[in-house]
């Protein structure tokens, strides 16, 4: 087994952060302004703050009036649980990304995630891989995470708890004991230092006055003295980090619903800032498909602007739909985060937007994708599918058509070219040639690949069609009698015909009306 922990010490401090406005780039030096002192508080006493409050010299565990006499501009907010919760189900919903056994976790330290992560490294080409692109999602969020993996989850949990603050491309402080052997990382664990267990944390003073300072002197402790001193959870806790004794996990289960909301820090202006924020819902979302095996057909991003105060109407609030459309479900957050920068880009904001909520249409049942050694016709389908996905999120749904064809005998009227709005891609007709009938008529499925649009008319000489040269009738007629009903008479006499230069033309010619006048010829299409 490979066991992967996540470690947010700094959750409380992160709620905030990911809270508060982007800064701006400064118009003197073009230097982003210096952050403020921001602390925040447990029980009215420091536990979080930021690098600003180090260097103004805030130190954890100091109360709030002492913090303030440091710092004149410091920011301190309360410690919220809830917000706290909300953050770590969003990191878990990431987590779903790569592997369905995911643990919330929790200590005196601080909260967490526990997957194990064995089953999903082919999947994801290794250890490596799959570490940077969790790491990615979880910075995404705007979360800092201690990583470390090991053969147990309370192992890599341990380790986790002094493992350094680590963002994506810190490769080295992510501990690598997971592709160790049980007995080389008990020898990693025998270093760990007493205070990442729980259970010893009243104890600590007792055992530091022992010599008793990691976990590899206290193991040789003898068993039975150690539980009549100290407790039988203590060696609970030791046995389930070396693999002594099995730990049950309660795995973390996707809502049945989900509903995504994020109330922006400020008020956005540009469609950039909303993309930064619609992708922590994407990343949210498409985590929660994984989950649930499935995929969307569309998704639909709410733009809630900043109320308008008009005279006697009270505040009236306004949102703006930006519908994505896909030619096949997907659940691929990069990519339906491109199709949403697309159609961000043609967005114009009618005022500033101040919420935003991401809505999933259609939700259809969707298999893990195989990954086959040679590319499928499937693949094909899905490469132009994505294809058309990203033109009409750049072009607009009414600029990308496809051809169509109409329950109509006349050639101009047989086909059309809607718009391409459904979501499945229309099946192909297969090409059937069926030979011209022994009489020499010409079958009504011989078509030219060339079509005019509009017919052009034809000179005759010595009662014979005209066009670079006298035309031979190969084939014909093919007799066309429709659009009776819509004023739009037509009585046609197709035929094949040939020049000298071996081109071959589809005409017809008028069939003559109730007065008997000279039929005239048309030239209206070209084979191939």
């Amino acid at each position: 087994m490979l066991w992967i922990a996540l470690n947010l010490p700094q959750l409380p401090l992160d709620t905030v952060l990911r809270l508060q406005p982007r800064p701006a780039v400064g118009i003197a030096d073009g230097a982003p302004p210096r952050p403020a002192p921001l602390v925040v508080t447990h029980k009215r006493r420091v536990g979080w703050c930021n690098p600003a409050a180090l260097e103004a010299g805030i130190r954890l565990g100091m109360s709030e009036a002492n913090a303030w006499s440091m710092a004149a501009d410091l920011l301190v907010h309360p410690r919220n649980l809830l917000q706290e919760q909300q953050a770590l189900q969003e990191a878990a919903l990431w987590a779903l990304h790569f592997t369905p056994h995911v643990s919330l976790a929790s200590s005196l330290q601080g909260w967490g995630l526990l997957a194990e992560v064995a089953p999903s490294l082919r999947l994801f080409e290794g250890l490596h891989n799959l570490q940077r692109r969790l790491a990615g999602g979880i910075a995404e969020l705007g979360l800092q995470a201690c990583w470390a993996t090991a053969p147990t989850a309370a192992g890599a949990w341990l380790m986790a708890q002094v493992a350094p603050l680590c963002g994506l491309g810190a490769e080295a402080a992510m501990q690598n004991a997971g592709a160790l052997s049980m007995a080389q990382a008990s020898a990693v664990f025998d270093g760990l230092p007493l205070h990442v267990l729980d259970s010893a944390q009243p104890h600590l003073a007792t055992l530091t006055g022992i010599g008793c300072a990691t976990l590899g002197q206290l193991r040789r402790l003898p068993r039975g003295g150690l539980a009549r001193r100290f407790g039988k959870s203590l060696l609970s806790e030791i046995d389930r980090a070396y693999g002594d004794e099995v730990q049950v996990h309660r795995w973390y289960e996707a809502p049945e619903k989900i509903d995504l909301k994020l109330e922006l820090p400020a008020r956005v202006d540009s469609t950039d800032a909303l993309l930064f924020a619609a992708r922590r819902l994407l990343l949210q979302l498409t985590g929660w498909l994984t989950a649930r095996h499935a995929a969307v057909a569309g998704i639909t991003l709410w733009l809630h602007h900043e109320p308008l105060h008009r005279r006697g109407e009270g505040n009236t609030a306004r949102s703006t739909p930006v519908t994505i459309l896909l030619a096949a479900p997907s659940r691929d957050a990069d990519h339906l985060g491109l199709l949403l920068r697309e159609r961000l880009g043609h967005v114009v904001l009618v005022a500033p937007v101040i919420e935003i909520a991401l809505v999933a249409d259609q939700i259809a049942t969707q298999a893990a994708p195989n990954t086959e050694l040679f590319p499928t016709p499937a693949n094909d389908t899905e490469n132009i599918g994505r294809l058309v996905e990203r033109l009409q999120s750049r072009l607009g749904p009414e600029a990308v058509r496809r051809l169509a064809t109409e329950a109509d005998h006349r050639p101009e009227k047989s086909h059309a070219s809607p718009a391409l709005l459904q979501r499945r891609a229309v099946p192909r007709r297969p090409a059937i040639s069926i030979p011209a009938g022994v009489d020499g008529t010409m079958n009504a499925i011989m078509r030219p690949g060339w079509l005019l649009t509009q017919p052009l008319a034809l000179l005759t000489r010595q009662h014979k069609p005209f066009y670079q040269s006298p035309l031979t009738l190969l084939a014909g007629p093919e007799r066309i009698e429709s659009g009776w009903w819509d004023d739009a008479l037509a009585l046609r006499d197709y035929f094949i015909a040939e020049n000298d230069r071996h081109v071959l033309l589809w005409i017809f010619r008028l069939r003559p009306d109730v007065q008997e006048r000279e039929a005239d010829w048309f030239l209206h299409g070209f084979f191939a």
